[in-house]
């Protein structure tokens, strides 16, 4: 039997809502227990044979482990740190927008992600509108605004373009900050979810009548014009006046009344004549039903947000958990790891080392970043005999400290730690191994970089944004 089904724009969002709340879900049984948690690591110490191109992650089970065993540092990423994002759109002078209709898929997008449709736009005072009519494939000069006084009839901005403007929201300041990019603006996710129970709206509501063909011989003058909208909701009215024709063909009509419970309407505008005979003909208008809820009720659902963007700062060196001498060219994001102490529940603690701390005697001789240190069986066995291997992170020589990362094998305590590339051998004293499972959890992205130094007092800013 021949099957066909479409995944709607709606699972999208939902993923998003559902990838927003997770951090701050709790389990049911256990008292302040996380539900999940999500952490963005920094893995890797070893440069790209050609830094300015990185090459591509796989995620071959191979690829994936070698990426958890160079983690070094994970931070933890809560709800602060998650906004749903959608497509920067900023309105421009001149341009042709796209306007809504409930016969359109407004959120279709190219191969890339972005929209086909640039429906709505962020205005320079960071509010942002849903264009409801484009004057027929019009240029858009008038820059929408939101003011006191600046709306019309149901709060539509009405340019001078003949443009019409429906206001959505205004950007969170504290989320343009951190959420706001070149490409993204932050959007807000609020309580309301589509119900025709909780807003005037209902099912949808009339909010503009748009002209496709303004027809000829209608005359406001000499004849009652009347605007009949039908559909299976409620109380929509509309009006047409004398100065909404120009030369016998209809420009514009105004609603005077959205209604409810729309789910289609059309419209009809008839010209009768004092003798009763009909005047005008050839008007062709639409009259789109507004999203369950109405415009602006829901702005998440309604602009089609299928983004997430986490944005994360790691802060010198964490309290001392994470080194700060090293460069490294992998970050990425784990769900659900877990603690050795604790392997049943998600980790929870905000930062955590990763690495294995060896602490050598003091002695001649450095390791160097990034050299594979090494014990043998018998001593003056070569690299390749060797019976634990590491990668240095890095070497504290006032501590005689070792961060190691990339582990295989069981290191000795009392036996010669040697330098495989620096040729330094000292005795180690003791092991410090994380309290962090290092290959639990999901890893959910990753993202091959060009190489990133570290400082004590840097700050490093990533922003990762994730399309469902």
């Amino acid at each position: 039997m021949a099957k066909k089904s479409l995944l709607t724009y709606n699972a999208q969002v939902d993923a998003v809502q559902q990838a927003y709340y997770f951090p701050s879900a709790v389990l049911p049984y256990a008292t302040d227990v996380n539900l999940g948690t999500l952490y963005c690591f920094l893995a890797s110490t070893l440069p790209w044979e050609d830094d300015d191109n990185p090459p591509v992650p796989t995620q071959d089970q191979k690829y994936i482990k070698q990426v958890f065993k160079n983690i070094f540092a994970v931070k933890r990423i809560t709800s602060g740190d998650i906004s749903p994002v959608v497509e920067r759109i900023d309105w421009t002078a001149n341009t042709v927008y796209d306007y809504y209709r409930d016969d359109v898929d407004m959120t279709n997008r190219d191969e890339n992600g972005f929209l086909y449709k640039k429906f709505y736009v962020k205005n320079r005072y960071d509010q942002v509108f849903k264009c409801l009519w484009n004057n027929n494939d019009g240029e858009s000069t008038d820059e929408p605004y939101f003011e006191p006084g600046t709306y019309g009839t149901n709060n539509i901005y009405a340019g001078t373009d003949n443009y019409k403007w429906k206001y959505m929201y205004t950007i969170d300041t504290g989320l343009k900050v951190k959420f706001m990019d070149s490409e993204w603006i932050p959007i807000p996710l609020g309580e309301n979810t589509p119900n025709p129970e909780t807003s005037s709206a209902g099912a949808g509501s009339i909010d503009v009548i748009n002209i496709l063909d303004g027809g000829t011989g209608y005359d406001a003058a000499n004849s009652v014009l009347t605007v009949t909208i039908t559909g299976d909701g409620t109380n929509a009215e509309a009006t047409l006046s004398s100065s909404q024709i120009a030369n016998g063909t209809i420009t514009d009509i105004t609603v005077t009344n959205a209604g409810k419970n729309y789910t289609f309407a059309n419209v009809t505008i008839t010209g009768t004549a004092a003798n009763g005979s009909s005047m005008g003909a050839g008007v062709i208008a639409i009259a789109p039903a507004s999203p369950v809820g109405g415009h602006s009720f829901d702005p998440v659902s309604e602009l089609g947000c299928a983004h997430v963007m986490f944005a994360v700062e790691f802060n010198g060196d964490e309290d001392g958990k994470i080194p700060t001498d090293n460069n490294y060219y992998q970050v990425g994001l784990i769900t659900n790891p877990t603690t050795k102490e604790h392997p049943t529940i998600p980790a929870n603690s905000s930062v955590y080392r990763t690495t294995t701390d060896l602490v050598v005697s003091p002695g001649f001789g450095t390791y160097s970043d990034d050299e594979y240190v090494f014990q043998v069986a018998t001593p003056g066995d070569p690299f390749s005999k060797a019976t634990f291997t590491a990668t240095v992170l890095s070497f504290n020589t006032s501590t005689n400290t070792v961060k190691l990362i990339n582990m295989v094998g069981t290191p000795v305590i009392n036996a010669p730690l040697y330098g495989n590339s620096s040729g330094t051998t000292r005795t180690l004293l003791s092991v410090d191994s994380p309290t962090y499972s290092l290959l639990s959890g999901y890893m959910t992205f990753i993202e091959n970089r060009s190489g990133v130094q570290r400082s004590a007092d840097g700050i490093e800013q990533y922003k990762f944004v994730l399309g469902y």
